[in-house]
């Protein structure tokens, strides 16, 4: 008898992990992200979608989280969404950019001037238009937009506080073509590379710099490698909490409503821990021994008058004028709010 209760407890526990089987749950969402568990942004926010999504449905729609990539690096994750094999996933916007090449337009320069301006944009019918389009062409649903960090200079040769401090300098940049004209549009010289190889490159002199947000410069001890930190915030790195178009449709309207509701809550807390732990990691940074300069608004429209028209002409080449254009106007539209006037 022990032995067939003992068979009748693993299954039933191997079938919950599969969703296969559970108290109450009739459908299940399984939603993977890069990011690991614990006490950060990505994974409270997944939490969050988890906990929402189950409560208000009282059990009929289990959630499983998959953290570390356990599901897919993010392109990866992204397809199986696409296919059908995968609910939900958290991914960075350049991960969509394969599926869907229009996405590119969020890499301007400068656009944002602040996390609080990034977060109004969001909720612009810019966003909700991009979003349909991609759902038309692709199958993939965006619910909720959210931030995934600033990015910021690092060096070893001088403290950035001018475009001109940028001449000269040897820069990691990502394996992209906007990254790329971006750099160099300073006078620098962009050095396309892995994340994996920035230490490495640093010690042997093969770059001077990167960058990249704050968090990721302490957190995988690129601090460890570089004197000088600029508070720049060039790009803004961009979330998507994205579902297969195709298994919403599976849900009743009230379900509907949850999950969508769920990614709204998902987002807002990954925005306001994002932005609150910013000054966390800049501490951390200067614990490190590290110069950081606090760049002002004044400086970064100094930095955006000499980079952006260079990657805004790749961008018109590689998405058309028009959605450029709508993209910089919509931007612009909020920017009044942000002091008040």
């Amino acid at each position: 008898m022990t032995g067939k209760l003992t068979t009748a407890v693993a299954a039933l526990a191997a079938a919950a992990i599969l969703g296969l089987a559970g108290p109450g749950y009739a459908k299940t969402i399984k939603f993977g992200m890069n990011a690991p568990q614990g006490d950060n942004p990505e994974w409270n926010a997944l939490v969050a979608f988890k906990n929402h999504v189950e409560y208000k449905t009282e059990g009929k729609i289990e959630v499983q989280l998959f953290p570390s990539a356990q599901l897919g690096a993010e392109r990866a994750c992204a397809e199986q969404v696409q296919q059908g094999t995968i609910e939900v996933c958290l991914v960075d916007t350049g991960a969509l950019a394969g599926f869907y090449k229009k996405i590119q337009v969020l890499s301007v320069p400068y656009l944002f001037k602040s996390s609080a301006h990034a977060w109004k944009v969001f909720d612009s019918k810019f966003f909700a238009d991009l979003a349909e389009d991609m759902r038309k062409e692709t199958g993939i649903r965006i619910m909720a937009w959210g931030e995934n960090g600033f990015r910021d200079f690092t060096n070893n040769v001088r403290p950035i506080r001018t475009p001109a401090d940028l001449k000269g300098l040897k820069m990691r940049v990502m394996e992209s073509p906007v990254f790329i004209r971006f750099v160099e549009s300073f006078g620098a010289a962009a050095t396309p590379m892995p994340g994996s190889e920035i230490i490495m490159a640093a010690k042997q002199g093969v770059i001077d710099g990167q960058e990249n947000p704050a968090q990721v410069v302490y957190d995988y001890n690129l601090v460890d490698v570089q004197k000088y930190l600029s508070t720049d915030e060039h790009i803004l790195g961009v979330h998507a909490y994205i579902i297969s178009d195709k298994f919403l449709g599976t849900l009743t309207n009230d379900e509907k409503a949850v999950v969508l509701e769920a990614a709204t809550l998902a987002a807002r807390i990954e925005n306001t821990q994002k932005l609150a732990g910013a000054k966390v990691y800049i501490e951390k940074i200067k614990a490190k021994g590290v110069e950081v300069h606090m760049t002002t608004m004044d400086e970064k429209a100094q930095f955006a008058a000499v980079s952006q028209e260079p990657v805004l002409a790749y961008l018109r080449e590689q998405v058309g004028a028009d959605l450029v254009k709508s993209l910089l106007d919509t931007a612009k539209a909020y920017e009044p709010g942000l002091t008040g006037n």
